[in-house]
């Protein structure tokens, strides 16, 4: 579900220097039953949603117009809603498609049931999209309220069967409606790539590799179904399903960067897709910070076009925080003094796994995580296990005096004179991390549960 939900990423990921002046259209808008206030038109454009015109309605008649051509793709209208005299909450009226600048689009429908009640003149395609949206939209609420239904897990094994039976039997529905459209368009057209890449996306046992085409720039005017959910089951396919083989899961992403053309939109869209979601925490699993850092290292070195010198900074520092302890690396040392102020070092400490903790004894998920170590640390031990616990802000003395009134027998560091590199090297820009490394000081897992380390170091020795 995280890739499905429509999402915004980070700053990082405005694309600046591609955002389309979009000036130039003649969309003529009448709904029944409008109050006289404003309506939004945006454009869906690759893993974002962009707002490029508003205006006021007046009679519930809106007329959107401008003197530069509008890129051909899927837009919708939107407006805001008003709940006890405020303004509160965006609602889509309903997504549209516009591919002739020469000839005024008009849609016409009413304000109760915008999507089924609308009408389009102006453009034979746009109709046959409309009455195509109407029928995808009714497949996709319905698969979503069948498997949210499902998620809840509160039904007998016969409902919940049947429950599966009935979304397989949508999905097929909907597979060959998809299919159906797509052959009614010409080959390598804008609404035949559009259900091509729905219909991929949505087939389970289809692999996207297979129908990969990123040739048409258009693609990217697509809503969250199509293009989004396309790259994102590419992802999940290729490059997800390999993260126990780092490097096969880098060539499918090295793969799919290819198929673009160097320096274009679409090459802009898939790896600031790609960095972000891999180097950031929506990463299925961190191994695949490898692959995020080695595109950073292949097309980031200098500051790419579409970014902006602040954006490129806040990428390169999250890079720079994490290259250094990607899973299977090893670890740098850290030498700093325990509360006795002997210097201790990670390497010189004799055991068959370390666990290396970050934390802040004011920081109460860092005190939560401590527990859960200190409730275990026997059984650790049993194991071979040892912690060695880095504390990471300056109350030098609050720490002291929390290690022994806590009894906390493991190793205990702190860097009173902020002589160390740990903060780079282990990325503690947040608080707390927790690492597992072996003998060698490899690392072998990071950002665990901390009730969850035996746990951890068991699944690790069976998969060896």
């Amino acid at each position: 579900m995280r890739r499905i939900l429509i999402r915004i990423l980070l700053t990082i990921l405005t694309l600046q220097a591609f955002v389309v002046s979009a000036k130039a259209y003649s969309i003529k808008l009448e709904i029944q039953g409008l109050p006289d206030q404003y309506v939004y038109l945006a454009q869906y454009h690759g893993f974002y949603i962009h707002t490029l015109d508003s205006v006021k309605s007046k009679d519930g008649i809106v007329e959107f117009k401008g003197t530069n051509n509008l890129p051909r793709g899927i837009y919708y209208l939107y407006i805001y809603t008003k709940e006890k005299d405020r303004w509160t909450r965006g609602e889509k009226l309903f997504d549209f498609h516009f591919a002739n600048n020469k000839t005024p689009l008009i849609l016409s429908t009413d304000i109760e049931d915008p999507l089924n009640h609308l009408t389009v003149s102006g453009d034979e395609t746009s109709k046959s999209f409309n009455e195509a949206q109407k029928k995808i939209q009714l497949y996709r609420t319905q698969l979503e309220e069948k498997s949210i239904y499902l998620s809840y897990g509160i039904h007998s094994g016969k409902d919940t069967l049947g429950l599966k039976k009935e979304i397989d039997s949508i999905n097929s529905l909907y597979l060959n409606f998809l299919h159906h459209e797509m052959k009614r368009q010409k080959k390598g057209d804008f609404l035949y790539n559009l259900y091509k890449m729905t219909y991929a996306a949505q087939k389970s046992d289809c692999n996207p590799l297979v129908e990969l085409d990123l040739s048409n720039p258009d693609i990217l005017n697509t809503p969250e179904y199509s293009f989004r959910r396309f790259i994102e089951k590419y992802c999940e396919k290729n490059i997800d399903a390999y993260a126990d083989d780092i490097m096969t899961a880098t060539t499918f992403a090295e793969h799919i960067v290819l198929k673009t053309a160097p320096k274009s939109e679409l090459r802009a869209h898939i790896l600031d897709h790609l960095v972000v979601n891999y180097l950031y925490d929506y990463s299925p699993d961190p191994r695949l910070e490898y692959v995020a850092c080695h595109l950073f290292e292949q097309y980031y070195k200098e500051k790419p076009q579409w970014l902006s010198d602040y954006d490129y900074t806040v990428l390169k520092w999250r890079y720079n925080n994490t290259k250094s302890n990607i899973i299977g690396m090893k670890g740098k040392d850290i030498v700093l003094p325990d509360q006795n102020g002997q210097d201790r070092s990670l390497y010189e400490l004799k055991s068959k796994y370390k666990i290396l903790v970050f934390w802040d004894s004011e920081c109460e998920v860092c005190i939560e995580k401590v527990s859960h170590i200190q409730a275990d640390y026997n059984e650790l031990k049993s194991m071979g296990a040892e912690v060695f616990a880095v504390y990471t802000e300056a109350e030098y003395d609050q720490w002291k005096q929390y290690v022994a009134d806590n009894e906390l027998g493991w190793i205990n560091v702190s860097d009173p004179e902020s002589v160390g590199t740990y903060d780079v090297d282990y990325g503690t820009f947040k608080s707390p991390r927790m690492y597992l490394l072996d003998e060698n000081n490899i690392i072998i897992a990071k950002d665990f549960e901390s009730a969850k380390i035996i746990e951890t170091i068991t699944q690790y020795e069976h998969g060896k």
